[in-house]
């Protein structure tokens, strides 16, 4: 899959949608850039199915997953949703969505740290670990991704 040309379809998609207001467009692209570059650096064989929900689905080989992105600084400054950490509203969304496994990425944007210490007090303090099968951690500007445990 060519990243690049997906990002503009998608992208354009965005731009073109005339139900979404410039703030959903803004949030969309955001999440659409965070899903093709953890693609990039995670592992190219994962291929988009969705992107129009708020968790991102993907195939891992011939497996759908489900991936929701949570950008620190913007989640915990601006807009927290708290439906994407209780259980009933995760059942719902992998049954709907038809996930088998279903992961949460802590974004953050640092050119100077990689340091995990904030999106482990994060997933901590959310009970992210009962929810979702795989927790990374996704440094965006220094394409670095781990796993928290």
């Amino acid at each position: 899959m060519n990243l690049l040309t997906t990002l503009q379809q998608y992208t354009s998609q965005i731009m073109d949608d005339p139900l979404l207001s410039g703030g959903q467009q803004e949030q969309k692209m955001i999440q659409v850039f965070d899903l093709c570059h953890f693609i990039d650096v995670y592992d190219h064989s994962l291929e988009i199915v969705d992107y129009k929900h708020k968790i991102c689905v993907v195939k891992d080989r011939g497996v759908r997953k489900g991936i929701y992105f949570c950008d620190l600084i913007y989640n915990t400054r601006y807009c927290f949703d708290k439906w994407f950490y209780r259980r009933e509203n995760i059942t719902t969304t992998r049954n709907q969505l038809k996930i088998k496994e279903l992961w949460f990425v802590s974004v953050v944007e640092s050119l100077l740290s990689d340091d995990l210490t904030d999106s482990r007090a994060f997933v901590q303090k959310n009970g992210v670990k009962n929810l979702y099968d795989q927790i990374f951690y996704f440094n965006f500007s220094q394409s670095i991704i781990k796993k928290i445990n």
